[in-house]
């Protein structure tokens, strides 16, 4: 269809966004800056979240019922029955058991057994720093002295001479020195002792063997205070240690007082100096000190996992029992059993229960969309997706609460039914079909993990009828994988259908319920939901494609050759024509050994150059539909003829949105140049400049982008530039066609134009593969005419309309770096 005959109609999709994008920027104005960035997707994605979650929490929710409220003393003005069977908790005897399991919870002191050591050591260091002193002191008075007989005295050693070789302590700042060091103060009077008797060995070993006994056994503040708390023991928490050890006997341990008796007691040595046994005593009681404290923090720890260990007692209320009756004075027992009722009774509780449902909703959700955003293409707006999937979950849950309420018309009807078998009716797949068919498998699979869960909540369902429904959005999404026509929907409902019937006697014998008629229900209507599922599809994709959603039954249809655009395209472009449909074969090929949608890369290719035949734009500017010796460059300047080839794809994007083709086409169409940099002008231009003493921007020589964000965008790139560079060699042997795909490849992985679009480097390989084996089946009968003269000046540069070999427009590569490339790809 000619373009002046194309009734550009705006999709309603585009209408919504463009209307979003203005109140956007209306609130980006008047909003705070805190709040104007609530329009961001991420902000989106969480406003989704929630809001889905709340109005799922309160559809999914039971209602509720009545809250009983009785003051203490007075008379009840009604008769109270419990309704249900619950229990209470019995206060007298929790509280009993509390106070026996306190009981026996041992306190805990800290025992810091390095004191020991400690003090040991500060003793010999001590001793050991008067000694050496001493000693040096001696030698040096002794070596001045013999100096001083051998020469003059005017030759003599001067005060500041040695102060310089020896430096002499008065004995205040050496006794100072001596306390620091011992941790413990000295009187002059003991110093002068131990002074005397030159700090020597013995007294400082006897001195240690007092002390440590006392410090190994421990020392507390008050050995009573101890013994009271722990009657039946205590525990010790050792200094840097967890583990605590129990000490039973606590005779053992010593407080100050009984410390300083027991060194008074042991140091009575008859063969020491009075003075020097008075000395070593003080100095004992000096250095022992308290290492045995109480830990208030871990026994209150202790105490409380004690008492969290304790189960409360209960006593049952069964239902049908009087709770109270009427006219009866309220007393605190009849307050806890109605505080129990209204505790017991879900339904007394509702929006606890909303709250619950809403947390839990909101946690399945995010992480669902988690793995989507982590393991999904990302080229459509996550955003948009997410809509679908919340609306679909909301639909999905109101029409099982819907069909349930169906419950007691049919089992009135038929008395042989079970009272929830109708849920076996309801269409469950239904969601997770539509997001196979409009989104993704995979993304499928997690609505149908999530409308299982909110599915059978909804209805107080058990864990059998979650793993039906589950099973049945599995089967759903797979029947959606090869979907060619309309009717393969109602197929795929019919196989949800069988498979349910199956799912549904797989549950009644594993719960050991098989009853004839009753089992005939259950399974008829199980097959009814599948049904009903592909009918619902049917009826409800039409009605998401004007939305920008493309299944595969719409890519069909446009991917008919006698399409409009493609008609247009054949008659007016016949070159751009032809390498549109040879990309098409080479990126479906691809798309199959990778993983990709075949049939998207294939009609993606089919319109990627469509923007060629637009009415801005002559076929005539692009190589493939020149005749030969014409090139209507040669009269433009190089940005002019830049910004003709970068401008049909945005030519491109306009015919596709005008023809409705999706949005998946529309992406394919703006990224399959990515960012690439139209080399042949920019070369051109950087000589005009040189010339001209100028500068080039090199913005202006490239596509605007975006870089391919999905595999199928990828394909159709890399086919394009592969076809067309390979439809140049004036000798297309397997070898040739092998290094040119080969480089090219690489050249755009190594550009980082492959970045976003989720392609592996397995991906790439068999790709390449692909590539190689198609393009020697296409061109290996090709002969090899002579090149007209001028041929390689006439290439206009479009980056997927590489020149030939010899073309000196493309920069060079050594055979070095194509190799290192080609083997970073295993290749």
């Amino acid at each position: 269809m000619p373009d002046s005959q194309v009734q550009t109609k705006p999709r309603p999709s585009e209408s919504f966004k463009e209307w979003l994008g203005s109140v956007r920027k209306t609130a980006d104005k008047k909003l705070p800056k805190w709040a104007s960035g609530l329009g961001e997707p991420k902000w989106q994605r969480w406003a989704l979240i929630v809001g889905t979650s709340l109005i799922a929490a309160f559809m999914m929710a039971p209602k509720s019922f009545r809250v009983y409220s009785l003051t203490v003393g007075e008379p009840a003005t009604e008769t109270i029955v419990s309704p249900i069977t619950f229990r209470v908790v019995d206060e007298a005897a929790t509280s009993k058991n509390r106070d026996e399991i306190l009981k026996s919870v041992l306190p805990v002191y800290d025992f810091d057994d390095e004191m020991v050591h400690d003090v040991q050591s500060r003793i010999v260091v001590a001793f050991d720093f008067m000694t050496n002193y001493l000693s040096s002191e001696t030698a040096y008075e002794t070596r001045e002295a013999e100096k001083s007989k051998e020469q003059p005295p005017q030759e003599a050693a001067s005060p500041g001479a040695k102060h310089q070789q020896f430096r002499v302590l008065d004995e205040n700042t050496l006794r100072t020195r001596f306390e620091n060091l011992l941790g413990a103060r000295v009187s002059p009077s003991s110093f002068a002792v131990l002074k005397t008797h030159g700090f020597n060995v013995r007294i400082q070993r006897d001195l240690s063997s007092l002390i440590v006994p006392v410090l190994v056994k421990g020392i507390a503040l008050s050995r009573e205070l101890v013994v009271r708390d722990g009657k039946s023991g205590i525990l010790l928490k050792l200094k840097n240690k967890e583990k605590l050890e129990v000490q039973k006997d606590l005779s053992q341990i010593f407080d100050l007082k009984e410390a300083v008796n027991f060194i008074n007691v042991e140091e009575k040595d008859p063969s020491r100096d009075s003075a020097v046994s008075r000395t070593i005593k003080r100095l004992a009681m000096d250095l022992v000190n308290v290492n045995i404290t109480y830990n208030r923090e871990k026994s209150a720890l202790l105490k409380q996992e004690a008492l969290a260990s304790v189960k409360p007692v209960y006593f049952q209320i069964a239902k049908g029992e009087p709770i109270i009756k009427e006219g009866e004075p309220v007393n605190e027992g009849h307050v806890r059993k109605l505080a129990g009722l209204n505790k017991a009774n879900p339904a007394y509780s509702r929006y606890t229960i909303i709250a619950g449902f809403c947390l839990m909703l909101i946690l399945l959700l995010r992480l669902g969309f988690y793995f989507s955003e982590k393991h999904l293409d990302r080229g459509r707006q996550a955003t948009d997706d997410l809509l679908l999937f919340c609306l679909l979950l909301i639909g999905t849950i109101i029409m099982v609460r819907f069909i349930c309420s169906l419950s007691p018309i049919l089992g009135a009807a038929e008395k042989a039914m079970a009272p929830k078998a109708i849920a076996y009716a309801a269409p469950v797949s239904t969601g997770s079909m539509l997001m196979a068919l409009m989104v993704d498998a995979r993304i499928a699979f997690i609505f149908a993990a999530v409308s299982a869960v909110t599915a059978a909540l909804a209805i107080e369902g058990d864990i059998y009828l979650f793993a039906f429904y589950f099973i049945s959005g599995i089967v759903g999404l797979h029947g959606m994988a090869k979907i060619t026509d309309r009717t393969s929907v109602l197929r795929a409902g019919l196989v949800v259908g069988l498979v349910n019937m199956v799912s549904i006697l797989a549950v009644k014998m594993a719960l050991g319920q098989m009853e004839a008629i009753q089992d005939l229900y259950e399974v008829g209507l199980g097959f009814l939901g599948g049904l009903v599922s592909g009918l619902l599809v049917s009826g409800l994709a039409p009605l998401l494609e004007p939305l920008g959603y493309v299944t595969n039954v719409k890519l069909l249809e446009i991917a008919n050759l006698n399409h409009p655009l493609l008609r247009d395209m054949a008659l007016r472009a016949p070159g751009t024509y032809h390498h549109s449909i040879m990309v098409g074969n080479l990126a479906e090929g691809a798309a199959e050994l990778i993983g990709a949608n075949p049939l998207l890369a294939r009609v993606g290719a089919y319109y990627h150059d469509i923007g060629k035949i637009g009415k801005k734009h002559k076929p005539i500017y692009f190589i493939e539909n020149q005749e030969r010796g014409i090139n209507p460059h040669d009269k433009l300047e190089p940005s002019m003829s830049a910004l003709i080839l970068v401008s049909h794809v945005k030519s491109g994007v306009e015919k596709a949105r005008d023809h409705r083709l999706g949005m998946p086409i529309v992406d394919i169409i703006q990224q399959h140049h990515g960012t690439n940099l139209i080399k042949f002008f920019y070369s051109k231009a950087l000589e005009k400049a040189e010339r001209n003493h100028q500068t080039v921007d090199e913005d202006k020589y490239r596509y605007p982008g975006p870089r391919p964000q999905t595999k199928e965008a990828a394909l159709v790139m890399l086919a394009d530039v592969v076809e067309a560079a390979c439809r140049t060699l004036s000798d297309p042997t397997p070898a040739r066609i092998q290094k040119r795909v080969q480089t090219l490849i690489m050249g755009l992985f190594a550009e980082g134009q492959l970045d976003q679009s989720t392609l592996t480097l397995k991906d790439i390989h068999a790709i390449t593969k692909s590539f190689v084996r198609a393009l020697q089946g296409i061109l290996h009968s090709r002969i090899d005419y002579p090149a007209d003269v001028g041929t390689q000046e006439r290439l206009n540069g479009d980056t997927h309309r590489q020149p030939p070999d010899k073309d000196k427009a493309r920069p060079a590569r050594t055979a070095e770096e194509n190799g290192t490339n080609i083997r970073r790809l295993g290749l």
